[in-house]
């Protein structure tokens, strides 16, 4: 029971507890006016900063918001020819309406925002100037009058321009009275210029009685006050003078030592002073509009409450004491509770049960225990069930890959009675992939592979072997039926998009039949892949079911010679491209390798960006690209770019043909001639 963890936080809480209440008391009398001036301190210094995070917050907004919108106007004024005109303004107006809605549009305390150019530019009807009537209500567009209506010494009207022209940069402007809007705004502007001269001033309007109000519910004493004051000290800002009143006419702050009192900005410290014949301890920061918050608490309050704390703390000390032992011991039973309960879940997840009842953690370290362990065991079982997905299914389509299928099917193959098998794959799909890239390649993998899901799924198991090729398996089902829905399924168009056009394309379908045709499942196999070869011979886009005649027939067809074998080996040169504006290259022989001197068709095809014309001397290029759609017979004679001898005069005889996916292709043979 002694070295129980209940036992040791129990015995280890009531010591803490005992040794603390002893020198309580002892502690507490010498101490006390120590701990009275620090917490008045840190009280007041506290709502200050506090207070001074939520100001500052809003007038850093309100300076980013103004500097971004600035910098964008900026950028575009640059890289445009001269000062901007009505179009361009106009633009900018719209662009920076847009971003300051973004940015502001939540924010109550901004009541207005706007882009006004410079007289100079003739540009008062492009002016932006957004107002919110209310407070919660949305902006609404008001025209912007030109500063130079305004006579030169009328503060309230042109400060907001005159001073951050005047300084260059953007400032904060001290409050003022707008009679317009009829509000007392505090506005932060920023001037745009290029090449030295104005283009506009981009500004953001605050609703500054908005801000005086929330001061004044800062102050957390009864008597307290907080206020707003310039960094002189002299001009005082409250919700009912927010034009701003001289400090002598609200009883002038004079120190302990008889000074005028001026902001401290960068001290911790209280400062002490005498106004209207009261002590007031003051806590003051800056802000970043070049003002500073003032918090005053009256010093007989802040001592009164600080002493009463204090007495109440000791009192409520003592009653902890006591119950902090009935406290200790059911919190440390119910902590081993969950450890206990916790241990024995750990050895049912090592057994593999990952759906176990984790006991409910609190908020204290063994709270995260329990979480960080049922996470653990979460991951476990998502991990096992992403690995037993990614063993049996394909990442591209989710379909089932070949191991899948094999799954599928021994859990049904031994009980059996038919099954229709589908090996099918994309006609021509090497064609899309070099044509349009992998990225279109893989998009028609997916099309066709929801076309599969959604005319087999409710019946077979649907797979993906590799690349291009798919297999079905349709489970006991009717070969009539079966055959409907194939055939169902092969008129069906089928299409994909590049950019915005539509392209279609086909698949070939060899089937298969257990047990009519097929003895086993092996059989099945291979007799479907038999079927799909027997398509492509018969011109692909369809399909055909298995017979013995068509195996031998595909048999004697293998044994031929495909493309590649058969250029290779020609004494004349073969180049295949597609009739487009480029002549896009599809295919060069190792005899037209040789021709151009290029090592590979990766080569030729990089060297030529992958254009026919490339190959012609530049001269003949007009004429090839024309010639290369006029009649077939006729024989033409070019000079071919060699990388290493120069010109190569060669003799080019075409023939065009359409096909039906890609357009029309051009076949050309050429022969060099001899010098």
């Amino acid at each position: 029971m002694f070295h129980s963890i209940k036992f040791q936080i129990l015995a280890m809480c009531m010591t803490f507890m005992l040794i603390l209440a002893l020198g309580m008391g002892s502690v507490s009398v010498m101490t006390i006016d120590r701990l009275t001036g620090e917490h008045e301190a840190e009280n007041l210094n506290r709502v200050a900063e506090n207070q001074r995070a939520v100001i500052n917050t809003q007038l850093i907004h309100a300076e980013d918001v103004t500097k971004f919108v600035a910098n964008e106007v900026k950028l575009q004024v640059a890289a445009a020819p001269g000062l901007p005109d009505k179009e361009m303004r106009e633009f900018l107006s719209r662009s920076a309406k847009q971003a300051f809605q973004n940015a502001v549009g939540n924010m109550d305390v901004v009541c207005s925002y706007y882009v006004y150019y410079a007289d100079e530019l003739n540009g008062s009807e492009e002016n932006l100037w957004r107002v919110r009537p209310a407070e919660g209500e949305d902006f609404e567009d008001r025209p912007l009058g030109l500063v130079s209506s305004y006579a030169a010494d009328d503060v309230a009207h042109t400060s907001w321009y005159k001073l951050p022209v005047e300084k260059g940069h953007g400032m904060w402007v001290p409050p003022y009275y707008y009679d317009v809007q009829g509000r007392y705004l505090l506005s932060y502007v920023t001037p745009v210029y290029k090449d030295k001269k104005l283009v506009a001033v981009i500004g953001v309007d605050l609703d500054f009685r908005q801000l005086l109000s929330r001061i004044e519910h800062v102050p957390s004493y009864n008597s307290g006050q907080a206020f707003l004051t310039d960094l002189s000290g002299r001009i005082h800002y409250t919700l009912e003078n927010p034009d701003g009143i001289e400090s002598t006419r609200g009883g002038q702050l004079i120190s302990s030592t008889g000074k005028f009192f001026v902001p401290n900005t960068h001290s911790k410290e209280l400062m002490r002073y005498n106004w209207s014949g009261k002590e007031y301890d003051m806590a003051v920061v800056s802000l970043r509009n070049e003002l500073a918050l003032m918090v005053a608490a009256p010093v007989h309050e802040t001592y009164a409450e600080a002493m009463y704390k204090i007495i109440q703390l000791c009192e409520i000390f003592l009653l902890l004491v006591v119950v902090s032992a009935v406290f200790c011991f059911l919190v440390s039973t119910r902590m081993t509770k969950k450890l206990t309960r916790l241990t024995e879940v750990s050895y049912e997840v090592a057994a593999g049960k990952f759906d176990v009842a984790v006991p409910e953690g609190g908020n204290d370290e063994i709270g995260d225990l329990c979480r960080a362990f049922a996470n653990a065991a979460s991951q476990l079982k998502r991990n096992q069930e992403e690995m037993e997905k990614r063993t049996y299914h394909d990442a591209l389509t989710g379909l089932f890959n070949r191991f899948g299928v094999e799954r599928e099917l021994k859990g049904w193959w031994t009980d059996a009675k038919t099954a229709v098998m589908m090996t099918l794959d994309i006609d021509d799909f090497k064609f899309i992939n070099d044509l349009y890239g992998h990225a279109i390649g893989d998009e028609v993998l997916k099309k066709l592979s929801r076309i599969l899901l959604s005319y087999f799924g409710d019946v077979g198991i649907v797979g993906r072997n590799g690349g291009d090729e798919f297999i079905v398996i349709l489970k006991d089902i009717s070969v009539v039926e079966a055959e409907k829905r194939i055939a169902d399924f092969c008129s069906l168009p089928k299409s994909f998009t590049v950019g915005e056009r539509g392209k279609t394309f086909s698949v070939s379908v060899g089937v298969s039949i257990y047990p009519d045709l097929a003895e086993d499942l092996t059989a099945l196999f291979r007799q479907s892949d038999e079927a799909l070869y027997g398509v492509k011979l018969k011109g692909k886009n369809g399909y055909v079911i298995y017979d013995a005649e068509l195996e031998q027939q595909v048999m004697r067809t293998r044994l031929g010679f495909n493309l590649h074998n058969v250029s290779c080996n020609l004494p004349a040169a073969i180049l295949i491209y597609k009739i487009d504006p480029q002549n896009t290259l599809l295919y060069a022989s190792g005899e037209l390798l040789r021709l151009t001197g290029d090592e590979s068709l990766d080569a030729l095809q990089q060297r030529t960006d992958g254009s026919a014309l490339a190959l012609v001397d530049e001269k003949e290029r007009n004429i090839f690209h024309k010639e290369s759609e006029s009649e077939n017979t006729k024989i033409f004679r070019y000079h071919l770019q060699n990388v290493q001898r120069g010109a190569v005069e060669v003799e080019i005889c075409h023939r065009l043909e359409l096909h039906p996916l890609y357009g029309t292709i051009c076949y050309a043979v050429m022969l060099e001639r001899e010098k």
